[in-house]
């Protein structure tokens, strides 16, 4: 009934059909060649196909190495989750029965898949298979317009909110010139969180192959006229939410709630392109970030990130705790020489 057939050009039309109308923005072949012109990634995509030919289900997928240099399958690095994209729940079960085939057609050490709904997954215990359900995401649902968003908050969160907005440090920008400054207070918040941060050509490329759907938000110090926090945020047709990717903020600010400013700028700018949800990104359960979120009475959402090794789970992705001595490292390694090493070393952690 089904068949599974690589992806190629002719498909592009029906897959992005498809993929903004059922799925999210990350499912579109513009993200595609966002993640192979940057990393050099190398595309695996597959469609599964119905009986007279017409697309039924997309499975996004890339290739690469990780930092043990085992060659890894992930759908797809640097999105928090994606869930299978499909016309049915007949063509859904197609394309995950296919996984372990694409696995071994491929020779990976490891196929990972990032979830909010597992419907129709292979379960964690079935042969080859293994689920960390460390992570999860916020929604933010976004319907009854400001008030009734704010009302979410907890008492504390729109108080920080009111004072921001009553001490007007910050000034609020959505123009894309200031992808520059943004860039500087990504990468040193990623150092300081002591991660690799991509070369800037990553967020340039959001605005070269997907410019109807991203935006950046920036904020200024009104004083001094810098740059102190931004958020890239990508509209989602599909599933009619703003998603809030990659941001960041210089943490000397955070005692005047710049970051309640910028996330309540974030989701003025939902509300008023009228999505239903605003997604506030992965957290680790009981992490300070888990917490902020949920002060803004955003729905916590589990991610199930599940992993097929052909080999075993020996094969899967390094353990998260084993990496913590380089994350120290890079925390204390001079500012230059991550400059010029992050964007280098960034792909082998398939984020």
């Amino acid at each position: 009934m089904f068949t599974c057939v690589p992806y190629s050009d002719d498909l592009r039309t029906g897959w992005d059909e498809l993929a903004l109308a059922r799925g999210t923005v990350y499912h579109t072949t513009a993200f595609r060649r966002i993640l192979a012109d940057t990393f050099g990634y190398t595309p695996a995509d597959h469609a599964i196909l119905d009986a007279d030919g017409r697309i039924a289900a997309l499975i996004p997928l890339v290739i690469g190495r990780n930092l043990c240099l085992r060659r890894a399958g992930v759908s797809l690095p640097f999105a928090n989750h994606l869930d299978i994209c499909a016309t049915s729940t007949a063509a859904r079960a197609a394309a995950f029965t296919a996984l372990p085939g694409l696995a071994a057609a491929h020779r990976l050490a490891y196929l990972e898949l990032r979830l909010t709904d597992e419907e129709g997954a292979p379960a964690p215990d079935a042969p080859g298979w293994a689920a960390s359900r460390a992570n999860y995401t916020f929604r933010l649902p976004l319907d009854g317009g400001e008030d009734a968003v704010l009302a979410l908050s907890t008492a504390g969160n729109r108080n920080h909110i009111r004072k921001a907005a009553k001490n007007a440090l910050f000034a609020a920008s959505f123009d894309p010139g200031n992808l520059d400054g943004f860039y500087r207070v990504y990468r040193q918040r990623m150092k300081e969180l002591g991660s690799p941060a991509p070369a800037i050509r990553f967020f340039e490329a959001f605005f070269t192959h997907m410019p109807e759907y991203a935006t950046l938000l920036t904020i200024r110090d009104r004083a001094g006229g810098r740059v102190v926090g931004g958020m890239l945020l990508l509209a989602s047709p599909g599933d009619n939410t703003l998603y809030y990717p990659y941001g960041a903020t210089l943490i000397e600010y955070n005692r005047h709630y710049l970051g309640n400013f910028m996330y309540w700028e974030a989701a003025k700018y939902a509300i008023a392109g009228g999505f239903e949800h605003l997604d506030l990104g992965r957290s680790p359960a009981g992490s300070g970030t888990y917490r902020y979120k949920e002060q803004w009475g955003a729905r916590p959402v589990p991610l199930a990130y599940l992993t097929y090794s052909p080999g075993g789970a020996a094969a899967g992705p390094p353990d998260r705790g084993a990496l913590r001595p380089l994350v120290d490292l890079w925390r204390a390694i001079p500012g230059f020489v991550t400059d010029f090493a992050g964007p280098r070393l960034i792909k082998y952690l398939l984020p």
